[in-house]
């Protein structure tokens, strides 16, 4: 407060002064302009007086001298390629100015869709994160660099795979068969983010160093001017341009990694699998054999990536370009996984006719290759006996040891992977042409198109020979080629005009966008697979020598036309309104119900303008109320399916005619009053800042309500030559609180400290399902391994979407379950009712004592980040947290018995049956449901930056650890499960690792 006295003072003297002097007199000023990013002075640099001819341009040091009149009270910088800044005199003789490159105005400027406005014109919930905050990912998937940045968004690894998908969640999961993925908009074109066969996630085709900034749109009012695919929020990527390179730039970054595997599946060793098999079965005692393998270990390797970007950019005064070139390429931690990309692209900006048109063009593309690891191999190595070889030079199975006569048995990881060629190559080009116009005599008008288009083809290729076990597991040797190709283009075609004008006779300001956006997709899958192969020399490169030959084609086209609107209002600089509506058109429904219009409104009040706030202008710098209501929709599901499609029937659903016999055609499932689900929110947030905005935060508190779920549900036999159809039944809740907090904690000349710290809660409910298909109360899903059929979560009335369902086991007094085959009770017969609880009391156990008992959603999800710098030394690290979910261990639940033993052949067992001992499979025994808590370490980074090398802008020297620590109480090899076809159940995943990481970044 003395500080803000003593500056309040001398402006006051320095006004004083100044009013008193003569109208004649003049006052001269001098200084230094430089970059704010660099340091470096800016030869050029236009100084001005605003409204006069008075100016100067700064030498060769970035140093000027102006003389101005009394009268002139600020000065304007300016320089191209760099954000203008208009600089109060105040008294000042000497005045040094730092100017912003252009592409710092995005840090005021958050783009919302259709568009742009400053930060403190926002009126819904929206979270952009630069690029200088992203995490230091040493992994392919773009969408890495946002884990723990924004609250109430989840992303988590679907497994450990080099180059593997996200599971990625924006408050919440809101359907149950639709796609619950947010959108994704690059550039201002909306990408089809649908899997495909030949790449583990199809946003690797985006170099991460390309990335500008992200913009996260979480609540109905941001999302709703994307109408149908808004419901599951949208993240807008912005990429980098050469703005603000006044001089051409050079930029190369590179970096090795190590990467190790942290936790094993928890398996017997040798010595141990040979004492449990003399304690439970010593019958199979002698099919053991006499080596100690340890399968894991022979399946796994230390993964080397390395990681290259080079680029050039370069801004001229009515121009900027900015072109790239990256290579990655990673080793898998199990063998022959892999994943490379090459990966270029170019971004040219261009004013023309007096700046009144922009034009923008943006291409990428790039080819990612992904070679897969058998899909046994994890499981395989966790369960073959560990006694036996990796090689028999007497097997028939190409030199590796196998169980012969024996179908069932597990086969030998090693052969699988080496013997096996599993490729899938991917190429995905994304281009857009964005024009804007400002229309002539009509200020604040202008017209903006967008053309783009998004090609994205591919081709997965799979060999396995005839003398592999797995392909002699039927009734004659086979030996497999698969190849499945793809092409999938999507064409988009957007115009929209916008009035933008201040009104200061009504203190008014009026944004208006209204347009109309074309987008089509076509997609192409032409598949051949070649079996029974008379000889394996050709690999995948020929089907001549197969026996048999299976072809189709699939041909699947889908369209979205859409009209929309949206009024951004602000009146008297404090009270902000913003409405948008959308009506969107849909292919994927029939004509019925073909057409949605998804209306939001927004209202927020800038409280720190009134004059009763500015009174406490010292403390509170922010404080800002909002609250929103808005319908979006959500159409992602597979195209077709109010209609049925005629397939060809398998063979055992021929028909004879004669001697002669006939493959059939059948239509598949449909509902023609399929429609759209919708997503009702509300919304209450409040942004604050305190202290000049050294601490920053907002508190949101929201609810969604989303009907007409589309549910697979089971129909009537013969109604529709399906046993179960996709339609409209359901309603679902989620609610939450969300809280971010950005504090500028320590700032010296020497030494910086900033942290942020976000947390959500997010509570999910299935509030109807039996809506009109009368009698189905709930729906079981999460297959499990163990048995053919068996699903451990449910979907219930009044629960949590893929809640589990489990007996409650019973417990000694040291509250270890009760061991199977003993008659606890004392009841004269030994059952399930020894084990478990009878909870509704009929004397039986089945179906109905089945309970819920946790769910695998986090109740609480936490992210921490802190960026230290020390001279020219700088460590971050992030941290991220879940709280309150659970994990079935199926891995313990499926290996953790002793029947293994006495099965097809002796099995290894998970290390838990030493600590339950169970002889048969406990599959739904709520034993297996932990809690799942964690606190990850997500990435630590160190570097040290270089700045005074001659002809060198800045070199840097880091080294990073990824996935440094977990803590967790979990028993399982990690506690986080981002599988979203099996989400919360540990089976068989590839195991995560971690990564070391050293690199140099270099700039000229």
């Amino acid at each position: 407060m003395q500080r803000s006295l003593r500056v309040l003072f001398v402006l006051l003297l320095a006004c004083a002064v100044s009013s008193a002097a003569p109208a004649f007199a003049q006052q001269q000023i001098t200084g230094t302009v430089t970059d704010a990013q660099t340091g470096e002075s800016l030869p050029g640099a236009s100084v001005s007086v605003p409204g006069t001819t008075t100016g100067t341009a700064t030498d060769i040091d970035g140093q000027y001298e102006l003389t101005v009149g009394a009268e002139a009270d600020s000065l304007r910088f300016s320089f191209v390629g760099y954000s203008a800044q208009t600089v109060a005199i105040a008294g000042r003789s000497t005045i040094d100015v730092a100017l912003s490159p252009a592409t710092q105005q995005l840090d005021d400027i958050v783009v919302i869709g259709y568009g742009a406005v400053e930060e403190r014109d926002v009126t819904g919930t929206v979270e952009k994160v630069s690029a200088a905050d992203f995490n230091p990912t040493a992994g392919a998937s773009p969408e890495q660099v946002l884990a723990g940045k924004v609250a109430g968004l989840q992303i988590s690894a679907a497994d450990g795979a080099p180059g593997s998908a996200n599971f990625i969640r924006i408050r919440g999961t809101t359907s149950v068969n639709a796609s619950n993925d947010p959108l994704f908009v690059i550039d201002g074109v909306p990408i089809d983010n649908e899997g495909n066969t030949a790449t583990r996630n199809p946003l690797n085709f985006l170099n991460k160093s390309d990335i500008a900034s992200v913009t996260v749109l979480k609540d109905a009012s941001a999302t709703a001017i994307y109408g149908s695919r808004g419901a599951n929020g949208v993240i807008l990527i912005e990429t980098k341009s050469g703005a603000g390179a006044d001089t051409p730039r050079v930029t190369y970054s590179g970096s090795v990694a190590a990467s190790t595997i942290t936790n094993q599946i928890e398996v017997l060793n040798a010595s141990q699998f040979r004492q449990v098999v003399q304690d439970n079965a010593p019958a199979r005692l002698g099919e053991l054999g006499d080596t100690s393998t340890d399968w894991q270990e022979a399946t796994q390797r230390t993964g080397i990536s390395q990681d290259h970007s080079l680029s050039f950019s370069r801004g001229y005064e009515d121009a900027d370009l900015r072109a790239s070139l990256g290579y990655y390429d990673a080793k898998g931690i199990i063998e022959t996984s892999s994943t490379r990309r090459i990966s270029a692209s170019l971004k040219y900006n261009q004013d023309v006719l007096d700046d009144d048109l922009s034009l923008s063009l943006s291409l990428r593309g790039a080819q990612t290759e992904d070679a897969f690891e058998p899909g046994s191999v994890v499981g395989a190595a966790a369960s073959f006996d560990p006694t036996q070889p990796i090689r028999d030079v007497d097997s028939p199975f190409g030199g590796f040891y196998e169980w012969q006569d024996n179908d069932l048995a597990e086969n030998n990881p090693v052969a699988s992977y080496i013997l096996e060629s599993n490729v899938g190559v991917n190429y995905r080009t994304l281009a857009n042409l964005e024009a804007e116009y400002n229309i002539p005599y009509v200020d604040g008008l202008s017209v903006r198109s967008i053309v783009g288009f998004d090609v994205n083809t591919g081709e997965r290729e799979f060999f396995a020979p005839s003398f592999l076990k797995s392909q002699q597991e039927g009734e004659e040797p086979n030996g497999t080629v698969t190849r499945a190709t793809f092409t999938r283009t999507n064409k988009l075609a957007d115009l929209y005009l916008n009035y933008n004008e201040t009104f200061d006779e009504i203190s008014s300001k009026f944004d208006v966008t209204a347009g109309y956006s074309y987008q089509d997709f076509d997609e192409e899958y032409p598949e051949f697979t070649g079996q029974d192969l008379a000889q394996n020399v050709f690999g995948p490169n020929s089907l001549e020598p197969a026996g048999e030959i299976e072809a189709f084609v699939d041909e699947l086209p889908n369209r979205l036309i859409s009209a929309f609107g949206r009024l951004n209002y602000t009146f008297n600089d404090k009270y902000l309104l913003t409405a948008t509506v959308r009506r969107d058109g849909s292919s994927r429904f029939g004509p019925a119900n073909r057409w949605g219009t998804f209306p939001s409104a927004a209202l927020a009040w800038r409280a720190h303008q009134e004059s009763f706030v500015q009174d406490y202008a010292s403390f509170i710098s922010t404080m800002k109320f909002r609250v929103s209501y808005g319908v979006t929709g959500n159409q992602d599901i597979q195209d077709f399916a109010y209609a049925p499609l005629y397939t060809p029937g398998g063979p055992q659903a021929q028909v004879q005619f004669g001697d002669q016999y006939f493959n059939t055609i059948r239509p598949s499932a449909a509902d023609e009053t399929l429609k759209w689900e919708e997503t009702t929110m509300v919304n209450i947030g409040v942004d604050f800042g305190f202290l000049d905005d050294r601490l920053t935060g907002s508190i949101e508190a929201y609810r969604s309500d989303t009907e007409d779920l589309l549910f697979i549900v089971p129909v009537a036999a013969g109604a529709n030559l399906s046993n179960e159809v996709l339609t409209n039944i359901g309603d679902m809740r989620n609610e939450g609180i969300e809280f971010s907090l950005n504090a500028l904690v320590v700032q010296t000349d020497n030494f910086t400290y900033d942290a942020s710290v976000n947390a959500s809660t997010n509570r999910n409910e299935l509030v109807s399902i039996n809506r009109d298909a009368e009698g189905v109360l709930e729906l079981e899903t999460g297959g499990i391994s163990g048995a053919v059929g068996n699903e451990i979560q449910v979907n219930r009335e009044g629960e949590t979407l893929n809640s589990f369902l489990v007996f409650q086991h019973r417990r000694d007094e040291q509250g270890n379950p009760l061991v199977d085959g003993v008659d606890h009770n004392g009841d004269g017969s030994i059952n399930s009712l020894d084990i478990y609880k009878d909870i509704n009391e009929d004397g039986q156990i089945n179906q109905a004592d089945r309970v819920i008992d946790g769910n695998p959603r986090p109740d609480v999800i936490i992210g921490h980040t802190s960026q230290f710098r020390y001279r020219d030394f700088d460590l971050s690290f992030t941290l991220r947290a879940h709280l309150g979910q659970q994990v079935y261990n199926n891995l313990a639940s499926n290996y953790g018995h002793s029947s293994r033993l006495t099965t097809q052949v002796p099995s290894n067992l998970h290390r838990s049956f030493l600590d339950y001992g169970f002889n048969g499979a406990q599959l739904f025994s709520d034993v297996y449901v932990e809690d799942a808590d964690f606190l990850r370490m997500d990435n630590i980074t160190l570097g040290y930056t270089i700045d005074q090398i001659p002809s060198v802008r800045n070199l840097r020297i880091f080294g990073s650890v990824s996935n440094a620590f977990v803590l967790t109480g979990y028993s399982g090899p990690d506690p986080e499960i981002g599988n979203a076809g099996s989400l919360g159940i540990d089976n068989n995943l590839y195991p995560r690792s971690r990564t070391f990481t050293g690199g140099i970044s270099v700039s000229l």
